[in-house]
């Protein structure tokens, strides 16, 4: 994907949500400084019945008009 091109990544979160029938999140962020970082787990069943879940860390900034200048996703194994 990437991520400067804002058709690809409209296209990925849709095909993400069409192959990902049931999804259920959990997260915590923590503030330090302006910088940001979001520990998170999802799981979730693919539209072929098969169960999967993910962890990972978010770290990220925003800008002067709060938008999301930086964005390093780390999934953890």
């Amino acid at each position: 994907m990437q991520p400067d091109n804002p058709a690809k990544v409209a296209e990925f979160f849709e095909n993400f949500f069409k192959d990902n029938q049931e999804l259920r999140h959990l997260f915590h962020v923590v503030v330090d400084d302006g910088n940001y970082q979001a520990e998170w787990a999802v799981a979730g069943r693919k539209r072929s019945g098969k169960i999967f879940a993910f962890h990972g860390f978010d770290t990220y900034q925003f800008d002067q008009q709060n938008k999301i200048s930086f964005l390093k996703v780390k999934l953890e194994k």
